[in-house]
């Protein structure tokens, strides 16, 4: 069992259309930054979960690794740069953005009536 599982599929809508599927991986500077870019994380969450177009997030956080993956699957992909564009994502963007080793963004869309899986999005993105 991981030290922090993951945080499953948040939302439950399939939409009507095939959506947008977004894969980010970040990874942390320092292990000392964990538990801060963690707090910041479940406002970011919270965030998606109130977003117009938002449907599922996924959130996979290997702490010791200082590695962090999201995948999330919107309405479309302006509804997806509405959200980036708001607090307390664009915060957070700022304030981490030099504290990354690594971070990097990868799409595709999405297929009308079915949920994307974790493995699929990572998969189609790498």
């Amino acid at each position: 069992m991981p030290l922090v599982p993951d945080l499953p599929w948040t939302a439950d809508r399939i939409g009507g259309g095939p959506g947008h599927v977004e894969v980010t991986h970040l990874h942390l500077r320092r292990l000392r930054d964990v538990p801060a870019f963690l707090r910041d994380s479940m406002a970011v969450r919270r965030q998606v979960m109130a977003s117009p177009g938002a449907r599922c997030l996924h959130l996979r956080a290997q702490p010791l690794a200082r590695r962090f993956t999201t995948v999330s699957w919107w309405d479309d992909e302006a509804a997806l740069r509405a959200f980036v564009r708001l607090d307390p994502h664009r915060t957070a963007i700022r304030r981490w953005a030099p504290e990354m080793r690594h971070f990097s963004t990868g799409s595709y869309p999405g297929t009308a009536g079915t949920a994307p899986t974790v493995a699929e999005a990572l998969s189609r993105t790498a």
